[in-house]
């Protein structure tokens, strides 16, 4: 989705929802990372249910993940990097195009 750019201080405000927004992302992202390592060490008797108790877990982590990031587009916003968590943000000053960056835990970077 197609999104105009924001002016410096709509993309300030978007903070609280990206900080939101954020989290979620790092903590689904921990726990995929998790029940990922947990698959590849399936033992003992009940293996088999737990093996398909993980991967449906697994589907419903991915699932999230991608519908954070579907929120993200739809605001027009987009992620860059993953370590720390970097979103950038579409601004404009006057009729110039700009971007602000924003990172998990951090300030609105011009």
């Amino acid at each position: 989705m197609k999104h105009d750019p924001y002016d410096p201080a709509q993309a300030e405000a978007l903070a609280p929802l990206l900080d939101s927004i954020g989290r979620e992302l790092e903590e689904r992202g921990a726990r995929l990372a998790e029940i990922e390592a947990r698959l590849g060490k399936p033992q003992g008797l009940g293996a088999t249910q737990e093996l398909r108790h993980l991967e449906t877990e697994a589907s419903a982590q991915r699932r999230e993940l991608r519908h954070c990031r579907g929120e993200l587009e739809g605001l027009g916003c987009s992620v860059v990097g993953t370590t720390p968590l970097t979103i950038r943000i579409p601004t404009r000053v006057g009729n110039a195009r700009r971007s602000l960056v924003w990172q998990h835990g951090h300030e609105t970077n011009g």
